[in-house]
């Protein structure tokens, strides 16, 4: 076998190692998780992804398995396991937000999958609400409260957590690499109409007026202020929620769940620095899947009727939070990809020098080729190494529904029907045995998957 053949199998192995090192897949096969979920058996569901757990956090970690845990978990009923596993998450969120300079390091030098998954602030935020609702359906009104008002705490809080984030990348890299960081990205999403309402259904319902009868001006002031967010009217149950019933009634309201929140896909642009030469940057980006449903009917066992109206489009705020994220995302992406490729330059420019410099035309020739097949290593390296972090959780919900009646003192059962936009039934719900009663927690709660 000639030297030269030898040379191109080494070239090609090199190639070879360093895509199979980073290209490793860390896909996780969740069909029968989703499929259960998607057909609203959330307890088959539930159970499944606990059967999965060693397998899946050794491919995408744990906090991606408590935040999926969580939300399954609470569509099971298991209320008390679900505040488990999204105090979990939570914890580590805020532990990966306050992680050691090591670990950004490597997210520097390769790619934002070196790291332990972070979260997204729309998670974290929102796990707040799902351990409110756990709390709900336990009947510790106090604990509900209280997560509320972290939710609310966290939305005010991300333009500054932002700002962090965006101080902390390495200006001097950025400078290095001849790229000016844009910090100038303002957030459009600072106060949620859904945790307004809550807060405002449970103040309410545990005698605290003055406490409801803020959040429902709060609620007024987020759909007035971010029409971003908010595109639809406001519903209608949110007038009547603080009139006192007649005829000895209780106020009792519904909130419904449907859909999933966006998707990660990763988005890839190649620009050419010379002919021999290019910067891939390879960044994240948030597809929509709308929810299906277009209406919601509530049908009680005594004949009454009411409806249900959107008030949280939590996949369009998932979309705000990240759009701030991702600003920070594409900085250290850009300085990163360039940084890379400055170094096959310096390559290259090493190689053509000191063969320029060799005393034999043997030398030169050696040069040549080391130089070029550590040139060629660099470039492999740069293109299988700058992958996007499409990691995500999977169930939490887009679209959030609610409404409300008056009703006597007395036990009912609710059937929930979903219509989408050509008023065909999807999807249906029982719930059974709900207890109307003064001092009881007038909040019920239904969930559609699609």
């Amino acid at each position: 076998m000639s030297r030269r053949t030898n040379r191109i199998h080494m070239a090609l192995l090199v190639a070879a190692v360093m895509a199979a090192t980073f290209s490793c897949s860390s896909a996780l096969q969740l069909q029968t998780v989703t499929q259960n979920h998607r057909q609203a058996d959330f307890q088959a569901a539930y159970d499944e992804l606990l059967s999965l757990e060693t397998h899946y956090v050794e491919r995408q970690g744990r906090l991606l398995f408590a935040l999926d845990a969580g939300l399954l978990a609470h569509y099971a009923n298991e209320w008390d396991s679900s505040n488990r596993f999204l105090d979990e998450a939570q914890r580590r969120i805020w532990e990966a937000y306050t992680e050691s300079i090591t670990a950004n390091v490597a997210s520097y030098l390769v790619n934002d999958n070196t790291r332990a998954y972070q979260g997204e602030d729309y998670e974290d935020i929102y796990a707040n609400v799902f351990k409110a609702l756990n709390y709900v359906h336990m009947g510790n009104a106090d604990a509900a409260l209280v997560e509320l008002r972290r939710f609310a705490e966290k939305q005010q809080m991300l333009q500054n957590k932002f700002d962090t984030l965006m101080a902390a990348v390495d200006t001097t890299a950025g400078r290095s690499a001849g790229y000016q960081v844009d910090a100038g990205v303002s957030i459009r999403f600072s106060s949620s109409a859904l945790g307004n309402w809550l807060h405002m259904v449970l103040a309410r319902d545990s005698g605290e007026v003055s406490q409801a009868q803020f959040s429902a001006n709060q609620v007024r002031q987020a759909f007035a202020k971010q029409p971003a967010i908010y595109p639809f009217k406001i519903p209608s149950t949110v007038a009547k929620d603080l009139a006192v019933p007649t005829d000895g009634k209780v106020r009792v309201n519904l909130v419904a769940f449907t859909g999933l929140a966006p998707y990660k896909e990763e988005v890839v642009e190649r620009f050419w620095l010379s002919p021999g030469n290019y910067v891939k940057i390879a960044l994240p980006s948030m597809v929509e899947r709308p929810t299906s449903v277009a209406s919601i009917d509530v049908r009680l066992s005594n004949g009454i009727r009411f409806v249900l109206e959107p008030m949280e489009d939590i996949g369009k705020v998932a979309q705000e939070a990240f759009r701030l994220k991702r600003s920070y995302i594409e900085s250290k992406t850009v300085i990163r990809s360039l940084l890379k490729s400055t170094g096959t330059a310096v390559i290259d420019a090493t190689t053509n020098a000191m063969s320029a410099n060799a005393e034999t035309r043997e030398e030169a020739n050696s040069i040549q080729f080391y130089g070029t097949l550590l040139s060629f290593a660099s470039r492999i390296f740069n293109e299988a190494s700058e992958q996007a972090d499409v990691r995500l959780s999977h169930f939490y919900p887009d679209m959030a529904w609610v409404g409300g009646v008056d009703l006597p003192v007395g036990t009912y059962d609710a059937h929930v029907v979903y219509r989408d936009r050509n008023g065909r039934i999807i999807h249906e719900q029982n719930l059974t045995n709900l207890e109307v009663a003064h001092g009881n927690l007038g909040l019920w709660e239904s969930v559609c998957p699609l």
